[in-house]
């Protein structure tokens, strides 16, 4: 019996050290994330800062095993899918493009393309490829599509038909926006749309993209490119005649919309803060710019 009881307790008291040890190293993960969050803070307060731009050294902070790095970038280069299929007449036929260079044969990427058309269109009637009420009610989906623009990238994916570009192109939500509404602004897109989508090859994309950014080789600086015309950029990225009719249909050289992503750390824990703001990443006449959007991970 003295035996069992020693053994039992010995039991007990290797379980009660291992939860203990659970708990703490539950909660020092969790101080760990609190502190990487308060570094993401600090980063982005730094960089709402109207008089900081990209490349300044204040965007990078290391002490210890604690800091941030805050990247500043421009939402106007990225998709805006109600512009395009909003146009009149719509342009579904360039995002049926987009899915076709990842890969994605010839009718699924019309059917997302349909079915993206049919989620934001008013009317009744579906698309060829597409799907409508009865269709969403059959799938169990009784309410879609709303007739009305996406609110978000992310709606993007509760479209019928949309699943083969979500499983073909993982990171397909970092093409599209819905913070700006305009033209995709060919000096600030980023060279995956510039191959993907507008069909430039790799040496022209990252030709366009050196030339653009001006001599510091950085988006957002004071020695960017500027361009009256959209027709003046084709020129200057030498497109044939294909690549131009494809970029003067999707793209412009005007709009802006800042985006910044600070990421703090506490020795191996991470958090990214990324936050759309209203202006230029170089517009100082904007002390106190609107907060579009906000989002962590």
């Amino acid at each position: 019996m003295v035996l069992w009881t020693i053994a039992l307790l010995a039991a007990v008291t290797l379980l009660l050290a291992g939860i203990i040890e659970g708990w703490i190293s539950e909660e020092t993960r969790e101080g760990k994330q609190f502190r990487a969050r308060q570094q993401a803070l600090s980063g982005l307060a730094v960089a709402m800062n109207p008089s900081v731009t990209q490349g300044d050294p204040l965007l990078s902070h290391q002490e210890g095993d604690e800091g941030y790095k805050v990247v500043i970038k421009d939402e106007s280069g990225l998709i805006n899918p109600n512009f395009l299929l909003g146009a009149t007449p719509d342009r579904r036929d360039l995002l049926g493009k987009l899915f076709t260079a990842w890969g994605i044969d010839t009718i699924s990427s019309e059917t997302a393309a349909d079915g993206l058309y049919d989620w934001q269109s008013s009317s009744p009637f579906r698309s060829l490829h597409g799907a409508k009420k009865s269709e969403y009610n059959a799938a169990g989906r009784a309410g879609f599509p709303p007739g009305a623009p996406f609110t978000s990238p992310e709606e993007m994916a509760l479209v019928l038909g949309f699943d083969p570009v979500m499983q073909a192109k993982p990171d397909w939500r970092s093409y599209f926006t819905t913070y700006y509404n305009g033209k995709i602004n060919i000096l600030h897109a980023p060279k995956t749309i510039l191959t993907d989508l507008l069909g430039l090859s790799e040496d022209q994309a990252s030709q366009w993209i050196s030339l653009r950014n001006g001599k510091d080789g950085l988006e957002g600086t004071s020695d960017d490119l500027t361009v009256d015309t959209i027709d003046h950029a084709a020129d200057l990225i030498g497109c044939n005649a294909v690549q131009r009719t494809v970029i003067l249909a999707a793209c412009d050289v005007t709009g802006s919309v800042r985006r910044i992503e600070s990421t703090g750390t506490c020795n191996d824990v991470k958090r990214t803060i990324s936050v759309i703001l209203s202006g230029s990443p170089t517009d100082n006449a904007q002390p106190h710019p609107n907060l579009l959007g906000w989002s962590e991970q």
